[in-house]
């Protein structure tokens, strides 16, 4: 893991941009450099200009990070990142339907999924992070949320294990298995929880269901490819289904964060039973309208853990300390603004030359 010369780390932050779809008034992917010890974050400028970079994925060997395009025709798009902290397109490839909103690597493989027609493409990689063969995996179902769920919404994709690939599907209420490059069969979720994304701790899968408003706890058996639901709490601590929308979730430690839209809060659980069930902690305000994704900003020695969180409607970044003792987070006070902010990737790299004049 490696750090800027002065001790600032690299975030780099997707936007959506006039030819996205939706459409937004970023310019691509931005740079920004954040101070461990205070939160404090700088604006490092446009490090790439690239349609709805929506969802960004890092792959350290060599140093490459992917975006998703999203829009109609969707694309993903491999920049390699040098010393200096800049960003070189290598190339890009269709993703097999609209709307790509989410990249994983995972080893030697990428996985995008696409929210339009519930297609999930998953690329093999060459040395040099370019893309090689792609897998299309299709699927069809439907939901009781009928305005959300009148098809399979590919949301995100995690990786539980070496040979797994869950694709997260809103519109099904399943998280579709592929395993070692075949689909075999899908977890099933509890009907209108509409899953958006999931967290990986262990044997332990925590999903975040955007329309039901809830945290789902499963124990993931790797042997088998399923999966067992223990159960399910609200997302905000009390029932807000209907007016909240869960997004983003993390673990860090021996807790769970979720990112409410609505409620504009980032939540804390704690993993209680080993991990087997959540307990709600407290809501931290996120800092800016529309918390769509965060990532936690784990620190080196003597530094503290932040969380930093992308306020879309807010067209801002707002840092949050982590409590060393609790796990729960507190607003720090800086702020950053960035049009239409909607991820949030920390780039490790292990040599930043200062550039003359910075």
């Amino acid at each position: 893991m490696g750090e800027a010369v002065d001790g600032r780390r690299l975030l780099l932050v997707g936007t959506y941009t006039p030819d996205s779809d939706p459409p937004g008034e970023g310019a691509g992917i931005y740079r920004i450099w954040f101070d461990p010890m205070t939160g404090e974050m700088a604006d490092g400028g446009v490090a790439a200009r690239t349609p709805g970079p929506s969802f960004l994925a890092f792959h350290e060997d060599p140093a490459t990070v992917y975006a998703v395009n999203e829009r109609a025709e969707g694309t993903v798009a491999a920049f390699r990142v040098d010393g200096e902290a800049r960003l070189t397109e290598l190339g890009s490839a269709p993703t097999g339907g609209g709307s790509p909103c989410h990249v994983l690597a995972v080893g030697s493989r990428l996985a995008v999924t696409n929210y339009a027609n519930g297609v999930a493409t998953v690329y093999g990689l060459e040395e040099d992070g370019t893309f090689t063969d792609a897998t299309e995996f299709t699927h069809a179902g439907s939901g009781p949320v009928t305005e959300r769920q009148e098809g399979p919404h590919a949301h995100s994709a995690a990786a539980p294990d070496d040979r797994h690939v869950l694709v997260v599907d809103l519109g099904t209420d399943e998280l579709r298995v592929v395993r070692d490059g075949e689909q075999v069969g899908a977890v099933a979720l509890p009907p209108g929880t509409g899953p958006r994304h999931t967290a990986v701790a262990g044997e332990y899968l925590y999903v975040a269901g955007e329309l039901d408003s809830r945290v789902h706890v499963l124990r993931w058996d790797p042997g088998t490819g399923t999966a067992e639901h223990l159960g399910s709490v609200h997302a905000t601590g009390e029932e807000a289904a209907g007016d909240n929308f869960p997004a983003e979730i993390l673990t860090n430690a021996d807790h769970v964060y979720v990112s409410n839209r609505g409620a504009d809060t980032i939540s804390t659980f704690a993993a209680r039973d080993g991990g087997a069930r959540l307990e709600h902690m407290a809501n931290t305000p996120a800092g800016g309208a529309w918390p769509r994704n965060f990532t936690v900003v784990r620190g080196h020695r003597e530094e503290p853990d932040h969380l930093v969180v992308a306020a879309q409607n807010g067209d801002s970044l707002a840092s949050l300390l982590i409590d060393p003792g609790t796990g729960v987070p507190a607003d720090t006070g800086h702020r950053l603004s960035v049009p239409v902010p909607v991820c949030v990737l920390p780039v490790p790299i292990t040599r930043i030359r200062r550039a003359e004049g910075s």
